[in-house]
């Protein structure tokens, strides 16, 4: 009898573009399965109130679509962008930062008197960032080291900024600043100001770094389950102090931006700024306790906020009023989490539900093995 052989061709035997279709493919089909294990209404919820609220305001205000209008609700939401941004990296670790805020301020307060002094841009912006990665990586030595809460360790890191911009300062805005820096600001390319381009760079450096690294992954892994992440050899307290260490380089960033929007140093500025970011970024759908959330969900907390300062500005809601419907938005924002949790169980339990079998209770007793 002849003998025939079935030839298996070789797993690298695909053509050469098939692999990278395929990873591509992959990388779609497990994206999908993330948002469908969330719910659809867990992830379109913010989106659609944003569009809900930006078609109210459109139809209620002639100027809230103008070119003038959109450019300046970008240019208000930026320094709360880029710090939420980074703030998102602690929050997903399961950790908390109060003192972005007055980082911010000193960080205004720091850039601007070297400039002043020193009439050099370049030095006060590496000093405005340094500072930022500074008071990022004490805060993240106090947490880790010192096993500080992060809650009592960044609250006394926002008493000591602010009380050093204002020793500093004597209370009073630092002028002086070199008029181009508002070119920051005052100026683009492509119709788009510089700042916001700065914007999207920092989102996309941040975003790329929270999902397509291995540290991105561990931050998830930390926030979740803390001893689980010991025990799989996650090096914890080094991804912590980093989290804190980038949201402290974008505390320098962000209080550049603030001194070349208002060019002088801000010592009181910032006050409710960690709060307000900390609000966007729950209401973008982060879990407040860590290892859910994404810095894309952080942007769309951050525009729905910034559309709704803008549109209660445009309605002239006066400031006191404001303050109490911001606030409103605040406490909210502490129970959204809840609703989402309660969306993702009923979806889930669909899902499982739709992939038993017809006639599968789920109960009854096993079924016995099969005699031989």
């Amino acid at each position: 009898m002849a003998n025939t052989t079935t030839r298996v061709p070789p797993t690298g035997a695909a053509s050469g573009g098939s692999g990278s279709s395929d990873d591509w493919r992959d990388r779609g089909r497990r994206t999908l399965a993330r948002v469908r294990g969330d719910g659809w209404g867990d992830v379109l919820f913010v989106p659609a109130v944003l569009l809900a609220l930006v078609v109210y305001l459109s139809l209620a205000n002639e100027f809230f679509l103008t070119s003038l209008n959109i450019t300046n609700v970008f240019i208000q939401a930026s320094i709360l962008a880029i710090v939420a941004f980074g703030l998102t990296f602690v929050i997903l670790a399961g950790e908390l930062d109060l003192s972005v805020g007055s980082g911010v301020a000193l960080v205004s307060v720091i850039t601007a008197m070297v400039m002043r002094d020193s009439g050099s841009i370049a030095l006060g912006l590496a000093a405005g960032v340094g500072l930022g990665v500074g008071i990022g990586l004490i805060n993240g030595l106090i947490v880790t080291r010192l096993e500080v809460p992060s809650f009592i360790a960044t609250l006394g890191m926002l008493t000591i900024a602010h009380g050093i911009a204002l020793a500093l300062t004597d209370g009073a805005v630092v002028s002086g600043v070199p008029t181009s820096l508002g070119n920051l600001v005052n100026e683009g390319v492509l119709g788009i100001r510089w700042v916001l381009w700065l914007v999207i760079a920092v989102f996309a450096a941040l975003y790329f770094v929270q999902s397509q690294t291995s540290f991105g992954v561990r931050v998830f892994a930390v926030g979740g389950n803390r001893e689980a992440s010991r025990l799989s050899a996650i090096p914890v307290d080094a991804v912590r102090l980093l989290c804190f260490v980038i949201a402290g380089a974008t505390v320098g960033i962000a209080g550049i931006v603030l001194t070349a929007r208002v060019q002088s140093g801000q010592p009181n500025a910032g006050g409710l700024l960690g709060l307000t970011a900390i609000a966007a970024i729950v209401v973008g759908g982060t879990n407040l306790l860590g290892g859910r959330g994404s810095i894309s969900r952080t942007l769309w907390g951050v525009l729905l906020i910034a559309v709704l300062e803008n549109g209660l500005q445009l309605e002239g809601v006066n400031d006191d009023l404001r303050q109490v419907i911001i606030g409103t938005v605040f406490i909210a924002a502490a129970s959204v989490d809840f609703f989402r949790r309660q969306m993702r169980r009923r979806s889930r339990a669909a899902a499982e539900s739709a992939d038993q079998p017809p006639g599968a209770t789920g109960s009854g007793p096993p079924p016995s093995p099969a005699s031989s």
